[in-house]
């Protein structure tokens, strides 16, 4: 792995670390403790911006990691309430980790729902890929209790679960995130605006938060990703709007940056 790439993923982990062990709700919430441009920062991470020795040497001394920790072959953060302690993993590289869910001994427990997983779909926040929820690949039992706790409010019934693709709902959504949806909140008539929502569109799947303005006939497709020169926001007619076929609203991201 050449040094850049390694400085990008490094850099993800240990913002993570930050993130999970001082109450950081954001990448954002990171950046401003920092005093840190949020938009560069993203861009380090995704692959736009310059990342030399300069920069690295830069960013580690403001936020106080050590020296040369982003440039460190492999990087593992001591879960621990001190995001300055980093060690060394002989175990592998540093990346997302795709979540999966395994069977276990649950199913038929009082309380526990069963959820449909459809681990090859991945709903892409940019141009969008193909694909279609068909056969389930497996299945989440979980207490009903547990998904409360996580946020989630609908009924679990209308639950289903994809994965997401790309960046361009970042830091809302990382790749390879699952996505609950809830699919029976997909009248287009009566979209929650604001609300990030998957469909298909020609052929493509895809996810964006969708504001609508009646009184204007005008919906904006929006990602969450701050390079709008990337990612720019679409609009269309309400008229338009029905030629969409909603999936469902997205209740909760499994995975965030």
């Amino acid at each position: 792995m050449d040094t850049i790439t390694l400085r990008r993923k490094n850099l993800r982990t240990a913002i993570n670390a930050a993130l999970e062990n001082n109450g950081f709700k954001s990448d954002v919430a990171f950046c401003e403790h920092y005093d840190l441009n949020p938009s560069h920062i993203s861009q380090l991470m995704n692959g736009h911006g310059s990342f030399g020795e300069r920069a690295a040497r830069n960013l580690e001394k403001k936020v106080g990691w050590d020296e040369g920790l982003l440039d460190k072959p492999i990087l593992d953060l001591e879960k621990n309430n001190n995001e300055h302690k980093a060690l060394e993993n002989s175990k592998g590289d540093i990346h997302f980790s795709p979540v999966e869910f395994r069977s276990a001994d649950t199913k038929g427990r009082p309380g526990n729902v069963r959820i449909p997983v459809y681990k090859d779909v991945k709903a892409s926040c940019g141009a969008g890929i193909e694909n279609f929820l068909e056969d389930a690949s497996e299945y989440l039992d979980i207490d009903s209790q547990i998904l409360k706790l996580m946020g989630i409010q609908t009924n679990p019934k209308n639950l289903k679960i994809i994965y997401s693709a790309e960046y361009s709902m970042y830091p809302t959504v990382a790749p390879d995130s699952p996505l609950f949806v809830d699919v029976s909140d997909k009248d287009p008539n009566n979209l929650k605006s604001g609300n990030v929502y998957v469909f298909t569109h020609n052929h493509e799947l895809r996810m964006k938060r969708v504001f609508v303005s009646y009184g204007s006939n005008t919906v904006k497709l929006t990602s969450d990703n701050p390079d709008k020169n990337r990612y720019p926001d679409e609009f269309i007619t309400n008229e338009q709007l029905n030629e969409i076929n909603f999936v469902g609203r997205l209740e909760l991201a499994l995975v965030k940056p």
